[in-house]
């Protein structure tokens, strides 16, 4: 999933994401709608570390034995050909850092919203008991 989408859906969800302490069937309705979004927010965030997953899935994938390595293996360059495999490695790590960390960034900003909507079923609730 383009995380484009998977933002404008964020955002959607963080507009309706309000609470309005005016009487008791529309406190209690507007509860029920923040469940809801925080489901929705929560099925997002699957998306977004399945995405992550297939990230890590692919990095680990690749190997990083290049031509080069296993050329210098066969004539006895071992330290040489150990370096550049390790180099290799290390690129293949800073990708997958690069391409993970924006999807990082969206499941904190998920979590962030899950908690602020817990923030206003809390002073629903104790709008209600005072009701």
């Amino acid at each position: 999933m383009d995380i484009t989408v998977i933002q404008s859906s964020i955002n959607q969800l963080q507009n309706q994401l309000k609470l309005t302490l005016d009487n008791l069937s529309s406190v209690k309705l507007q509860i029920k709608q923040i469940n809801l979004i925080q489901k929705q927010l929560r099925a997002i965030k699957k998306e977004v570390n399945l995405v992550i997953k297939q990230i890590n899935q692919t990095a680990s994938q690749s190997t990083p034995d290049s031509l080069i390595s296993v050329g210098l293996d066969l004539f006895g360059k071992k330290r040489l050909a150990g370096q550049i495999r390790q180099s290799t490695r290390r690129a293949i790590q800073a990708d997958k850092i690069n391409l993970r960390q924006p999807y990082i960034n969206l499941k904190n900003y998920i979590d962030m919203l899950i908690l602020e909507g817990d923030k206003l079923k809390l002073k629903a609730e104790q709008f209600l008991t005072n009701y």
